[in-house]
């Protein structure tokens, strides 16, 4: 396959167009507001729960226990909230490695813009700074470079929306 830029752009765009779909999905499954009512809520229980475990009277034991009840029934609904997600998100991602794999392998190595730390041969501690990388490797900062960018222009346009109706 012949580029359609330059496979480094292609692959750019490409991981651009994954965010933006992995951000649609989110937004379509997973509901950002609950889960951090859901965090908050959890916490306070969780200092609760620290509380009353200095107590020894019975009250405080049931309490706990029903505490604790809450929290697993919040946490199994936050599972199953990111299970559907993966589920849904994982098959389009797999496809796009496949087929990322498939036409730009031919294309390494990719050079890099700046020298980036990565694991060494020599261990899990042990960086090197590498130049040039796989096909995979700058799909990788491709993406995270357009996570936060798409982040932080979401941010923004929540902001400017929130002040346009405030």
């Amino acid at each position: 396959m012949i580029p359609f830029i330059s496979p480094s752009i292609d692959i750019v765009m490409i991981s651009a167009v994954l965010v933006i779909v992995s951000k649609v999905m989110q937004s379509k499954f997973m509901n950002k507001a609950q889960m951090k009512q859901d965090r908050e809520t959890m916490k306070t229980q969780q200092n609760r729960v620290k509380e009353l475990m200095g107590k020894d009277d019975e009250k405080s034991k049931q309490e706990i226990e029903q505490i604790n009840k809450e929290m697993m029934e919040t946490m199994q609904k936050s599972m199953q909230t990111s299970m559907r997600y993966m589920m849904i998100s994982l098959p389009v991602f797999l496809i796009a490695f496949y087929l990322l794999g498939m036409f730009y392998t031919q294309f390494e190595p990719f050079a890099l813009p700046v020298a980036l730390p990565w694991f060494a041969e020599q261990g899990f501690f042990a960086f090197t700074f590498y130049s040039e990388t796989s096909w995979f490797g700058w799909y990788f900062v491709s993406y995270l470079t357009m996570n936060i960018l798409v982040g932080i222009g979401l941010k923004i346009f929540e902001k400017a929306k929130g002040v346009q109706n405030g």
